[in-house]
Parts: C-alpha cells; sequence; structure tokens
C-alpha cells in the first residue's frame, strides 16, 4: 500500500486522513517532549472532540510512530480539526456525486486508467477502512479545500522587495569552521560521589523506570497460512491451460536498421531519409545474411546498431505501435518493408520466437494458488481465531491447538515501545494495557495488527513504574556531570580564543576547508551562529565569530570571503514571484487557523521540556 501511497500524493492525503493544502507542520512543538504521561488517554482536546494515540496511528496507516515525531501529526490532526469546525460552522457541504467522482480520479484506484472497485474495496480494506470512512474523509478534505482556496497562492510582490530577499538568500561567505570539543577535556576532569547523590537526590523523577510487561500471544498470518498450503501437479496445469494467454505471453527478438527523421520535419527531409532508407532495403533484399553488417554501417539507432541492429527478446506492446504490429506478423528470417514511426524509417528483421513454458512459470503459478486458497480459508481462521480467544479467555493454548499455532512470548514492553514491531502496535499496546488484560489477566482481543496479521496477547509478568536506585544510575549520572565540566571547559577556552583572534593575535587551531554558506539553513550551524558570520564586518578579513554547541563544545567561524548574490533573471524572478505569494497565502492560512483557536478551546496532553 505505501507504494502505492507514495507515488499517489492525493489518494495519500485523504487515506491517511491528513490535509494537504499547505498546512507544514514543524515549527513551534519545540517546546514540548514528545509525549505526555503515559497514563493521559488522550494527546489534545479540540473543543469536545479527543485525539488519542490510535488517532495518530490511523493517520500514517497503522504504523508506530517514533515519539519525536508524534507532536508534528498532532498538531496536523489539530488544524485539520479545526478547520473541519469551521467548515461545519459554515455550513460548507460537498454533494456525494462531487466526492464520488474525486474517488475515482485517485490513481491509486484505477486499472488501466478506469476506476476499479475492486482494487477501491482491496486498498481500502488493507488500510482497515471501510468505503463509508473513507468517502466521509473525502468529503472532508473536499470541503476543507473550499475553505481553504482564497488562501492559495495570494500575494503581491514587489520588484524591489524580490531584489533585496534575492540579495538575502544568495548572497554567500566563505568559512572555515574550527571546533574546540568537550571531549578533549574530559581526562582533566573528576565527579565525586557527593555530586553524584547530589544530583540524583534533585532528579529522581527523570530516572524513574517505566511501567513494563512480558505477555505471550498468537499470531495468525495469512502468509504462514499461504507457505503451508500444498499444490500438485495437476492444480498447476489446470491453471497454467486456462490461463495460459497470460503466463506465456510470446516473446519476439528482431533486428532493426533505422534511417532517423523527426515526424515534425519538412516534406522534404522525409523524403530523403525514405529514399536512403529504400536503398538499404533493396540491399538487404538482395542479400539478408547482410542485415547485421548493414546495421552497423547505416542504422542511425546507436543503441542497436553496434549490436548489428539486435533489439533483443521482447513482448507485444513493449514498441511503438506500428513497429509492434509489423514485428508479429513477421515470420521467423522474414524481412519487413518500410515501417514508419515517430523516429523514422525502420527495417525490420525477426529473429526468434519464444514463449514461456509450464517449468518457467510454476513458481508463480504455485504461489499463486496458495494465495487462491488462503484467501477462501483465511476469513474463516479468523473468525475461529477471534472466538476461541474470547471464549477460552483465560489461556491462549486451546486456541493454539484448535489452529496449529505455537504461543510466543516477548520481551519487556512498555506502553509506548516495543522490539517487535507486531506488538509494538498502539491498537495492541492499547489492549495489552487495558485492565480486562493487565489485571483480569484475560487474553486480549484479536486485533489486526497489519494487513493479513492478528494477534491475542496475554500477560504473563507486569513491573509497575519505579525509580531507579543510585547505584543503578551512578554511572549514567557520572558520565553526565563530567560531560558537563568538560563543555563548560571548552566553552571557556573557546570564548578565550575567539576573543584573541578578534584582537588580531594567532592562535593554533585546526581550521577545515573552506565552504561557501548562504542565509538558509546550513546543516550543523546554529541560527545564531549564522546570523553572526552575515553580521561580521567584511571590510577587513578574515573576520572571526563563534559560540556554543550544545552538548559538544565550542565553535569558531573565520569569515574568509563575502560573495554578491548573481542577479535575478527572467525565469528566477517568475519563480521567485510565484513563491513569495505561496508562502504568503500560507501565512495568511496560518493567521486564519489562529483566528478559528480563539473560537475553539485547544487543549494540548504534552508535557513541557525540562530546561
Amino acid at each position: 500500500m505505501f507504494d502505492i501511497v507514495n507515488k499517489n500524493k492525493t489518494a495519500v492525503t485523504v487515506v491517511l486522513g491528513l490535509v494537504s493544502l499547505g498546512l507544514v507542520v514543524g515549527l513551534g512543538l519545540s517546546g514540548y517532549t514528545a509525549m505526555s504521561d503515559e497514563s493521559t488517554p488522550y494527546l489534545a482536546k479540540v473543543g469536545g472532540y479527543t485525539i488519542t494515540d490510535r488517532h495518530l496511528a490511523e493517520a500514517i496507516g497503522n504504523q508506530a510512530i517514533p515519539d519525536n515525531m508524534k507532536p508534528m501529526v498532532l498538531e496536523q490532526l489539530v488544524r485539520q480539526r479545526l478547520l473541519q469546525d469551521r467548515a461545519v460552522a459554515l455550513k460548507l457541504a460537498a454533494p456525494d456525486q462531487l466526492v464520488r467522482n474525486a474517488i475515482m480520479q485517485i490513481p491509486a484506484f484505477q486499472v488501466d486508467g478506469q476506476f476499479n472497485d475492486q482494487r477501491y474495496q482491496e486498498i481500502l480494506a488493507s488500510q482497515q477502512m471501510t468505503p463509508a470512512i473513507f468517502e466521509e474523509k473525502m468529503r472532508q478534505d473536499i470541503v476543507m479545500r473550499q475553505l481553504m482556496d482564497g488562501f492559495v497562492q495570494t500575494g503581491f510582490v514587489s520588484n524591489a522587495a524580490m531584489q533585496q530577499l534575492n540579495q538575502l538568500m544568495a548572497e554567500k561567505r566563505e568559512v572555515a569552521t574550527a571546533t574546540i570539543s568537550a571531549e578533549q577535556y574530559l581526562p582533566q576532569v573528576t565527579v565525586s560521589d557527593a555530586e553524584v547523590k547530589k544530583y540524583f537526590d534533585a532528579h529522581q523523577a527523570d530516572y524513574k523506570k517505566p511501567e513494563m510487561v512480558k505477555v505471550e500471544y498468537l499470531l495468525l498470518s495469512q502468509s504462514d497460512l499461504a507457505a503451508a498450503q500444498t499444490v500438485n501437479d495437476a492444480e498447476v496445469e489446470k491453471y497454467f491451460a486456462e490461463h495460459q494467454q497470460e503466463l506465456a505471453k510470446e516473446e519476439r527478438r528482431a533486428s532493426h536498421i533505422l534511417i532517423a527523421v523527426d515526424k515534425s520535419a519538412k516534406a522534404a527531409d522525409k523524403t530523403a531519409a525514405r529514399k536512403q532508407a529504400e536503398e538499404i532495403l533493396a540491399q538487404v533484399k538482395a542479400n539478408p545474411a547482410r542485415f547485421a553488417e548493414l546495421a552497423k554501417q547505416k542504422s542511425q539507432d546507436p543503441g542497436s546498431a553496434v549490436n548489428g541492429g539486435d533489439l533483443g527478446f521482447f513482448a507485444k506492446g513493449m514498441m511503438v505501435k506500428p513497429f509492434d504490429e509489423v514485428a508479429f506478423k513477421l515470420n521467423k528470417g522474414e524481412i519487413s518493408n518500410l515501417v514508419e514511426t515517430d523516429f523514422g524509417f525502420h527495417i525490420i528483421q525477426l529473429n526468434a520466437m519464444k514463449s514461456a513454458s509450464l517449468a518457467d512459470v510454476k513458481p508463480s503459478v504455485v504461489e499463486k494458488l496458495k494465495q487462491q486458497k488462503t484467501q477462501s480459508q483465511f476469513p474463516t481462521q479468523v473468525e475461529k481465531f477471534t472466538e476461541l480467544v474470547y471464549q477460552q479467555s483465560n489461556s491462549l493454548k486451546p486456541t493454539a491447538d484448535a489452529l496449529k499455532l505455537s504461543v510466543k512470548q516477548s520481551d519487556w514492553l512498555t506502553r509506548s515501545n516495543a522490539a517487535d514491531p507486531l506488538l509494538g502496535n498502539p491498537k495492541m499496546l492499547e489492549a495489552i494495557y487495558s485492565d480486562d488484560v493487565l489485571k483480569a489477566k484475560h487474553n486480549s482481543e484479536a486485533l489486526e495488527v497489519s494487513p493479513g496479521q492478528w494477534i491475542s496477547a496475554r500477560v504473563l509478568e507486569y513491573k509497575p513504574a519505579s525509580t531507579q536506585t543510585l547505584l543503578e544510575v551512578t554511572p549514567v549520572i557520572t558520565a553526565k556531570l563530567k560531560q558537563e565540566k568538560a563543555l563548560a571547559l571548552a566553552m571557556a577556552d573557546g570564548a578565550k580564543k575567539l576573543a584573541a583572534l578578534q584582537a588580531g593575535q594567532v592562535e593554533n587551531l585546526a581550521w577545515g576547508q573552506p565552504q561557501a554558506f548562504t542565509r538558509i539553513a546550513v546543516e550543523g550551524v546554529s541560527d545564531a551562529n549564522l546570523k553572526a558570520i552575515f553580521k561580521a564586518n567584511t571590510s577587513k578579513l578574515p573576520a572571526y565569530v563563534g559560540g556554543a554547541v550544545p552538548g559538544r563544545g565550542y565553535v569558531m567561524y573565520k569569515v574568509i570571503k563575502a560573495i554578491e548574490a548573481p542577479a535575478l533573471s527572467t525565469e528566477d524572478q517568475f519563480r521567485m514571484q510565484e513563491n513569495l505569494a505561496k508562502m504568503y497565502g500560507q501565512v495568511e492560512m496560518a493567521a486564519f487557523i489562529d483566528a478559528i483557536r480563539k473560537d475553539v478551546k485547544v487543549k494540548y496532553q504534552l508535557k513541557p521540556k525540562a530546561e
């Protein structure tokens, strides 16, 4: 599904329940950690609507989300909900026919350019979504597009503003970098036991162990069921006979001589090319054995001419239509008359023909038949699996015995982390930590954690949240305090060396190769340091600036050269005008969403970062 999604962005934004309307998220979240307390029942509340971990998982196709990505996805869902509320208030609507037409235009649901209902149903099923749910998401997307159309590509940008912006964006500084790292000062620092205990006493909350469980579980897998199927030769032969035209497509091997002429060429040029091709055709007709020799000498297709015109094997439909039609009518060894295509005039010689044999396609036929058998059996297996884990809720063994499955055991799991991605599915973790499973010791309900994979789990061991002992955390705290002391020394030494450089003194530093910096973000360079580089006085070079690199040490920049921005071309001006207009439209959109927030209360359950 995700290959399809990546190629069909319109489908993605609706299938994943997100709005692809310029709502770029990524700013304004740095003041929060990725997640709230694990017992929090929701992540955000928009008016009376709550957004939970399950909503985040559904938004990216029921996959596990890294903690550092959760705030971004959550903010996207909050903005989406705010817009939905405003659309309802404005009584915006999308008629059923409009929704249906939009769905039929999504490439992911098409076969050979036409909407295919079976494909539509299959893709939605793979995303654990019904057509009704999908159509409602599409309706919401269309309504929000109506709401937001006024913010797309608005605004006027003057030439003066563009020139000024070009100067800011395209101007460069040639800079060499030297870093004074904290690591080189580590041998100079020590940390006492008293310092470790003092830090531990003040930060015990940072050394909590989350509650954890170990579970046993059953996995009912469609792929495992398929692998266990048996297919005999008679079944393979029957399938091959019924689908021979599809499975054993004929391929042909041909050579050609091309006299190239563009389809839009003048009549005189086409006439000359045709005459040249006819002369070559007469030669190969007179002596077919010379075809490869003449192709090397005369053909204007450089890719095949070196091989005597050989094009290798190709199936019907792979070549341009006029060429294809002639090639598949020739007999082995026969030479065609002139064939005209958009590329020019071809002379074709058929060298060989072949079709796939039963032996060639047997592995794929066996796999196909196994899948067919599985597709008819698996729903029954799922139904039985679901019933048994519920009816025999005090043990997984009866279900395992009935369906010939093996009971597996997990490592320790927290509410937000599992080594096994199947158990790490948010729906699965939610079920495991429910009172019925955790406290009543029942089997979890059967859950489809990915297409064709169903799991039920049962808790074996439980560890409540606890605080680590001083002995357990001493190595970690010692390393942290040593790093902090070494960092302080590095920063002090860096600031001292920078002052010396700025005073004209020579310092023995290992400067890296000069690089050209622009005002746009440079990897590894903080915004503050980048601003300082461009504020440096370029009338007297080299100039020196520097600053702290959090957690690493102190960095110094030697500004060697100022490089002026090149003049804007007409094409660049047009592109910049277009991009700036879009940017202004997005700014207006953000202001609109902020205005909605004043009417609709938004409450986040995100824990502020410790300073």
